[in-house]
């Protein structure tokens, strides 16, 4: 589920980072695109159009509320967003419930959004992104898993490290991540010192034993929950989260010109990785799968199933953006803007997600830095996760 806080505290600087337009009275062009598109009914010889009720200023979009005549459907009404869009220069959302509301948004969608400028929420939620409409969260504890998809250099990985850095910044004494790092360990190997990342694997056969080691804990969390009679951890004493993350999941797809244990070994992780986005939620897991060209090989069925949260940035094709977020519409976004993204739940909209480098991450997260010993020196049997 998404959590939307739309922020008067932050207007201002949004204003800033919009560029403020000039904010006009638009009823007249409105008229102009009902009597354009004929919306209205005959009534005793008369065509009849929506007649003005009210006007709302508020502070991110102008409401103007239109009384309808009866008999007007929502298809008649569905093109009016298209029109005034493309006439006003707003971004403007049309509804109808008994009267017809239309609001015009004061301000444009950024092409750059920083991270330093993402305002702090309680709570297991991480930032989506700014729109016209201000900033979006996302509350783990509700929805626990998510994919992401996108072309390669669009802001996929960049988006995992806006996660991890507001999860730790948040909660440093109750996070921790399990990170498989299928891209050699380039892009989270240097985090691997940081108290929170329990581990770091950079190829297949690291991710198997780290998916084992989950395994396990998965099993042992269960019979936790059962022997105090607990069925979600949101409503235990348990403030602890564990967060796995793929980066890559393509890599983790078993193929034809393997050898047999290679394929087994991967559908292993498949299955481990399937087994905490079915039941893993529930004990405190969180899964977090990206991958760059989904399809039903390279994203696992009952990981997207089990993943309300989907995002995708730039995909090369409908087809990609059907199996990402079973919709159209990532083939559609632009090209030359990076960290533009759609985030699907049980609606759909487009954010720009926030920037982060990693000289940022690496400044804000280095108080969290300790010595850690050469993993390989771990035995088969030592946990690297502990919730309690």
């Amino acid at each position: 589920m998404l959590e939307f806080f739309l922020l008067p505290l932050t207007v201002g600087a949004a204003a800033v980072a919009f560029g403020r337009r000039r904010q006009g009275d638009y009823e007249r062009d409105i008229e102009t695109a009902f009597k354009h598109l004929k919306v209205g009914t005959t009534v005793r010889g008369e065509h009849v159009y929506p007649k003005p009720v009210a006007k709302e200023k508020k502070d991110l979009y102008t409401r103007y509320v239109y009384r309808v005549p009866l008999g007007l459907t929502k298809k008649t009404l569905e093109p009016v967003k298209e029109v005034l869009e493309a006439t006003l220069d707003r971004y403007v959302e049309v509804t109808f419930k008994k009267w017809l509301y239309i609001d015009v948004f004061h301000y444009a969608m950024p092409g750059k959004v920083m991270y330093k400028d993402v305002p702090d929420q309680k709570g297991w939620v991480i930032p989506l992104g700014l729109n016209e409409k201000g900033w979006h969260f996302h509350d783990f504890d509700k929805t626990p898993h998510c994919t992401i998809s996108g072309t390669t250099r669009f802001g996929k990985t960049v988006m995992l490290k806006n996660i991890m850095t507001y999860l730790i910044e948040h909660h440093p004494d109750d996070v921790s991540f399990v990170i498989l790092d299928m891209k050699g360990g380039l892009e989270f190997g240097r985090y691997a010192n940081l108290k929170q990342v329990d581990n770091v694997a950079s190829s297949p056969v690291e991710a198997f034993q780290s998916l084992g080691k989950i395994k396990v804990f998965i099993e042992q969390q269960e019979a936790l929950f059962k022997r105090n009679g607990w069925s979600n951890v949101v409503n235990t004493p348990i403030q602890k989260r564990l967060f796995i993350i793929v980066d890559e999941g393509a890599q983790l797809a078993p193929d034809r010109f393997m050898s047999k244990e290679e394929r087994n070994m991967l559908l292993e992780c498949q299955h481990i990785l399937g087994e905490v986005a079915g039941i893993g939620g529930a004990l405190g897991f969180r899964l977090i799968f990206c991958t760059q060209y989904p399809t039903s090989d390279t994203l696992p069925r009952q990981v997207k199933q089990n993943a309300d949260l989907k995002i995708t940035f730039r995909l090369p094709t409908g087809y990609a953006s059907q199996v990402a977020i079973d919709d159209y519409g990532a083939e559609e976004l632009p090209s030359d803007i990076k960290g533009r993204a759609i985030v699907k739940t049980h609606e759909k909209m487009i954010v720009q997600t926030p920037l982060i480098d990693d000289d940022e991450m690496e400044r804000r997260l280095e108080v969290h830095r300790v010595e850690k010993r050469n993993e390989t020196h771990r035995t088969a049997n030592e946990d690297f996760i502990c919730f309690e």
